[in-house]
Formats: structure tokens, sequence, C-alpha cells
């Protein structure tokens, strides 16, 4: 199908729906599309009828679907068995580092971090069997929610036709041309190189022939970053870097800043601090605000009385505020039991017989007197006559 048929509404597989046209490139299209059975936003990319590689291209997606790493782009959907063959894949929002230079270029401490992000997930890709051989400012994207993406790993270099005996080699520097980007916002062109590998950023400035180091280029640059740089490039003395991986240890040596949560890394200069300090009031403040009475002259007439000086009060005065008393605060902790005096401690004493009385509930008047003693309150009886019973 000619892409002059394909337009936005038209429906891919029947449910990827076209929605808008972002780039044309070598025979092929790329779309922003709505999946309408999962109801979310996908990059699609449709072929011309006359492109030559069309299942090369869905050969290298599916193998890419495999590829686990969060920081490399999804493939979810690839075919070429219909009228239409296509490539589905993930939506990726934010701003590409192409886009980000052409502000300003990064500080070097954001700059490692973003390309050792970039490096681990090339790296990742290099375990599986795949390389990107494309590698440029555009295919790094920092998104929206605050994480690194590369676009195009293993489609890009079918697209572009781009191949590689040494794909580790070639992945390498292209990494260290875009840490070269990213620290001096200049892009290191190789003469003869295709298409696909250039980029939008003016020419990096050489001399002899030979570009020049970014610390040539841009202030502030650390010498242990320029040599990673130069190293990568194949430049210097020292040797130069063989995979991913190595640039990726290379660069987890050097400080590195954590990056922003949003896009825009631009060496941009931090606000100035507000001042915590209150300024003190101007004297035409305060004139306005107590202004002096006018002098006292016989126009102005005797000043009033004090009775007649007096603002009367009215009855929406407020009463002051009084504090409220706090009580102190209760102890959770009991009370200690009292102590023991020596009289507790000590025997009671002998009870006499009235207390005796008194516990039995008796009066101490009919208490019985023990034989032998008279009781002390008693009255004394008469003596009986003898001979007389008690009968009688």
């Amino acid at each position: 199908m000619s892409t002059s048929v394909i337009e936005p509404g038209t429906r891919l597989a029947g449910r990827y729906r076209l929605e808008e046209r972002i780039s044309d490139a070598g025979g092929s299209s790329l779309w922003k599309a709505i999946d309408e059975i999962l109801a979310r936003a996908v990059a699609v990319r449709t072929f011309e009828p006359g492109f030559p590689r069309v299942g090369e291209v869905v050969t290298s997606a599916r193998a890419a679907s495999r590829l686990t790493d969060p920081r490399l782009t999804q493939v979810f959907d690839a075919d070429d068995s219909g009228e239409s063959a296509y490539v589905v894949s993930e939506w990726v929002v934010g701003e590409t580092l192409e886009q980000m230079l052409a502000k300003a270029p990064l500080e070097p401490g954001r700059a490692a971090t973003l390309l050792y992000e970039a490096a681990e997930a090339i790296a990742a890709a290099h375990a599986a069997g795949l390389a990107h051989l494309c590698l440029t400012p555009r295919d790094l994207v920092w998104t929206t929610g605050g994480t690194v993406k590369l676009l195009g790993v293993a489609t890009d270099a079918v697209l572009g036709d781009c191949y590689s005996d040494d794909p580790a080699g070639e992945d390498v520097r292209g990494l260290g041309r875009m840490l070269y980007a990213a620290l001096t916002a200049h892009w290191p062109v190789v003469p003869d190189e295709p298409e696909s590998r250039r980029s939008s950023l003016p020419p990096a400035p050489e001399a002899g022939g030979v570009v020049k180091a970014p610390r040539q280029v841009q202030a502030g640059i650390s010498h242990a970053i320029d040599a990673i740089v130069c190293r990568c490039l194949g430049a210097g003395d020292q040797a130069p870097l063989e995979t991913p991986a190595d640039l990726a240890k290379a660069l987890r040596g050097v400080p590195r800043t954590p990056l922003p949560l949003f896009a825009g890394l631009g060496n941009a200069q931090p606000p100035a601090p507000r001042s915590t300090a209150r300024p003190a009031p101007s004297s035409s403040t305060e004139t306005q605000q107590h202004p002096a009475p006018p002098p006292r002259t016989a126009a102005n007439g005797p000043p009033p009385s004090r009775s007649a000086a007096r603002t009367p009060r009215t009855a929406t005065r407020r009463p002051p505020h009084r504090p409220r008393r706090r009580r102190p605060p209760r102890s959770r902790r009991p009370a200690p039991p009292p102590a023991r005096t020596a009289r507790s401690s000590a025997s009671p004493p002998p009870r006499s017989p009235s207390s005796w009385a008194s516990a039995r509930g008796r009066s101490p008047a009919t208490t019985p007197t023990p034989v032998g003693r008279a009781h002390p309150t008693a009255p004394s009886r008469p003596a009986r006559p003898p001979g007389r019973s008690r009968s009688n």
C-alpha cells in the first residue's frame, strides 16, 4: 500500500488507528497511533510498497521485542504478512538530547550520568546479541517520567542500511560522540558517513583535520571525562575502549550528578536564594501612618475637652484574650503505700474487761465478775439468811 493512501484515521490490524504522521525517511513513515484495544498511545512505522528491506526490519523488531531492559524502547507488534507491513513500538514522551543541546551544553556531571545510563542499556542489548550502529543525539530521550530511553535498537540499522564488522566498537564510538556532544553542544563529524548517523548540531571544531578535545572547546570539563571521550573516539595515547560495558565501567568512576525529574538539562544557573531579612520601614511610611497634629492657633479655637476627645466604646468590642490554665499532668504511676510507724508495728495493748464486753455487744454492768473479785461498778448485795431456799 502506498503512503499516499495511508492517512490519519487508517486502522491497521483492526486495532491501531493512525493519528499523526511524525516523520518520513528512507521509504518509511513514523506515526503516532492509538491502540484501540488497550487504549494507549503507540508508535507505528509503515513502509512504502517498494521498500526493499521490509522483511529484515520486521525480523529485527521481533528480536528487539525480547529485550527486557527498561531503558530500551519496547516493541509490541511487527507483521509483514498482510497487505501493509508495520512495526508497533512504545510511544516515548520527552526531550531528546539533540533538543536539549540546542539550548546549552550539559553540566559535565549530568552528561556523565546520562551517557552512563545509555552505555548500560546498549551493553544489555549486546549481551542479547543486538546492536544499534546508528547512535545520534536524536536516539537518546530524557522522558517526562524522569527515565532514560534509547530508540531504534536493532531496527534503525536496517532502516538506514548500516552494517559493521565490529558492532561493539561502532556503538562505543557512537556513545563517545554523544558524550562529546553533551559536553560541548557540537557533533563530531565523520567524513562519508550515512545520513542516519548525522545530527543537526553544529560540527565540532577541528585542528589539523582532527577533532579538538572537549576541554579545548568547553571550559569546566575534568581530565577524567575528557580522557574517556578521547578513548571512545580513538584519539590520544591511551588504549581505546572496546565495548559499551567498558565505557559504563569507566563512567562509573567519574563524578556524576543526579538527573532532575523533568526534561531540560541545560547548563542553567540555579535561582538566587531568597533573603529572609525584613526591610526596615521608610520614614515616609511612618509619617503617613502617624501624622503629626497641626499646631494650635487662635483660629482653631480652644483644645477639645478630655471627655469630648474620648472615643465612645461600642458593644462589639471583644474582651481581651485570656489564656487557659493548664492543669498539671496526672501521673499514671500509682502512689507508694504509706510508711508503717513504730506503733503500728508493735503489738496491741491488752484489752480491759470493759473493752471485751463492748466487743461482744454487752454492757459493762451485765458482764460476769470473776470469782474472788468484786465488780467495780455493781452495788453490793445483802447476805442471804441461812436456811432459806430459793423456792421460798
